[in-house]
């Protein structure tokens, strides 16, 4: 990405996606009407917490499966990929990005103060909740639950739109609604179980998203100026 203006463009738009995460489903309280519906009081616990095909299928199945995923690109990354240099030098791209999102997602939740839902007072915990950049309150629980690991699973492919937009814009296109749709499925089974607010995982998309941004346009200006270079010669 070398377009200064499409760059800026990114730049605006995550601002304001930053923006309306943390106005309407933080400080609204959509994050907490939308937990409620997995929430059972009867029981003191979420009804989807412990289901063998979300726990084992949906969780760590999935993970698993991207991570081989990610295995293999990595392999592929230093083969000849149908005999092109292009599109292994695409296959890198998507290794990195996706290296990227996970490695920040998880030091990012490492030292978030945050607990997850099933942790809180709210939902038959101990911890209390406090907003985004709220003060730490006295009993905030064992933390490290934003943003939402899991879901970079299948956030972090949106580096596949990102190494394919230039060349293949179709192949992109795809690829990125298939991030989506794994990112969102992602969420969606953490979200069931009590182990993360929606905007957890849409802090993890916003994450995922920019730091493929800024790899694009890092990537995008080191060709540009090995272009350059060698035109020179």
């Amino acid at each position: 990405m070398t377009d200064r203006r499409g760059l800026l463009l990114h730049c605006g738009g995550l601002a304001l996606a930053a923006l309306a995460i943390w106005s309407l489903f933080q400080q609204a309280g959509i994050d907490r009407v939308l937990t409620a519906l997995f929430f059972d009081a009867s029981r003191g616990g979420f009804w989807l917490k412990d289901s063998w095909w979300l726990s084992e299928v949906g969780h760590v199945g999935f993970k698993n499966t991207v991570l081989v995923f990610w295995g293999l690109l990595l392999v592929a990354s230093f083969v000849p990929v149908n005999g092109t240099v292009r599109w292994r030098g695409a296959v890198r791209d998507v290794v990195v990005g996706m290296a990227l999102a996970v490695v920040l997602v998880a030091v990012l939740k490492h030292w978030s103060p945050h607990s997850c839902p099933w942790d809180l007072v709210s939902y038959g915990g101990g911890a209390d909740w406090f907003p985004l950049f709220g003060a730490i309150p006295a009993q905030p629980g064992p933390g490290r639950c934003l943003p939402a690991g899991h879901s970079v699973a299948g956030f972090s492919l949106f580096a596949l739109y990102f190494a394919l937009r230039s060349q293949w814009p179709r192949a992109a296109r795809h690829a990125l609604a298939v991030a989506i749709v794994l990112g969102v499925a992602a969420s969606a089974v953490q979200v069931a179980r009590g182990a993360h607010f929606v905007s957890h995982a849409l802090w993890t998309a916003w994450i995922a998203w920019a730091i493929n941004v800024a790899y694009a346009a890092f990537s995008g200006s080191r060709r540009a100026a090995a272009q350059v270079v060698e035109i020179g010669h």
